[in-house]
């Protein structure tokens, strides 16, 4: 897959940050891992457990928005 042939959308991007921590805490077995990412999984209606973590993502993606290149 070409990393810039795709744009996600803000949740798809959520998500797939989900799945690499779910990935990364399989391989790892890490507790500390396993316990922020529990935090951060999305219920039944989509989103996070704790409307704060939404807030501070939505934070991260204007700051990486905003950013300039390197």
């Amino acid at each position: 897959m070409d990393a810039n042939a795709e744009t996600l959308t803000v949740e798809q991007a959520y998500r797939a940050m989900l799945a690499f921590l779910e990935r990364e805490v399989e391989l790892t077995e890490s507790l500390d891992l396993a316990d922020l990412l529990a935090g951060y999984r999305l219920g039944d209606d989509g989103h996070a457990s704790d409307p704060a973590l939404w807030d501070e993502w939505m934070e991260a993606v204007e700051r990486v928005r905003t950013s300039q290149p390197d």
